[in-house]
């Protein structure tokens, strides 16, 4: 319920609801231009188009970074109200119908995933840096692999100085049966995603199952152990959640593209076999 709140702000539900206030206006103009007897598709198809064009200017925003274009802020808010309206000019443009031609089944099908990718990808934007917040210092996510392996020959190194030791069965083993595979790659995403720490705890137990086996030495390594497995459970959250948003982007960028390619040839395709007063 927390988790809704801090997506449903004050804000989005102002901006949704401007979104509805622009569509309803939307409509009536639409209605007004039937009235005329002009053929509303034309109209309709054009407000769609200009919606889409006014999203495409985030991506032009974010490569333009010098000329002053106002906030990439601004335009990422822009781009998700607009997404909103974007959703009921289509709806309205393709008549609550499905489509019945092979290219308006493709530009149907796009649009969908582009949407829906949409809509997930402005939960996922709110809910993923609040979550890596909570976790302290952000790490980058292509130098999350470079720190693993740091963690992974910390705990080896950690694991064959207990061997010289007294106790070298107890963490010795104990790296040998869990920690090792623990530390070579990532693990536990789904339960990260959840943001469960049962995975951690289990191991926690483990570690603390062989505690009362160590001389003081032997617990102080184990302590050493334990740091550095935490370490590696936030690096793995960070990665899950990190990896959720890269995966969005690839199921909402290349689309978005190819909708693009097929709404021009659609409105191409329109408008050479256009009859009557557009």
């Amino acid at each position: 319920m927390a988790q809704v709140t801090r997506v449903v702000s004050r804000g989005t539900i102002l901006g949704v609801a401007l979104s509805g206030l622009v569509f309803i206006g939307f409509l009536i103009a639409n209605t007004g231009y039937g009235v005329a007897l002009r053929d509303v598709k034309y109209f309709n198809g054009w407000m769609l188009a200009g919606c889409m064009v006014v999203m495409l200017f985030l991506i032009s925003r974010k490569r333009m970074v010098i000329l002053p274009f106002g906030r990439v802020r601004f335009w990422l808010v822009t781009h998700y109200y607009i997404g909103f309206l974007t959703i009921g000019v289509f709806l309205v443009h393709s008549r609550f119908q499905v489509p019945d031609s092979p290219l308006e089944w493709l530009l149907w099908s796009l649009f969908i995933l582009v949407a829906v990718s949409g809509i997930a990808g402005a939960v996922l934007s709110k809910l993923v840096p609040q979550r890596l917040a909570a976790q302290g210092e952000r790490v980058i996510f292509e130098r999350i692999p470079v720190f693993r392996a740091q963690l992974a020959a910390d705990a080896e190194a950690l694991a064959l100085e207990s061997i010289e030791g007294e106790n070298r069965v107890s963490i010795a083993e104990l790296y040998k049966t869990v920690l090792a595979a623990y530390f070579t790659r990532p693990r536990n995403l789904l339960a990260h995603l959840r943001l469960s720490n049962r995975p951690l705890a289990r191991i926690e137990s483990e570690l603390n199952s062989i505690e009362r086996y160590l001389d003081d030495a032997g617990k102080a390594r184990l302590a050493k152990m334990r740091d550095l497995v935490r370490a590696k459970n936030n690096l793995d959250m960070q990665y899950a959640n990190g990896g959720l948003l890269k995966l969005w982007l690839f199921l909402h960028i290349p689309p978005t593209f190819a909708l693009i390619v097929v709404v021009v040839a659609h409105i191409v395709i329109a408008y050479a076999f256009s009859t009557g007063i557009p």
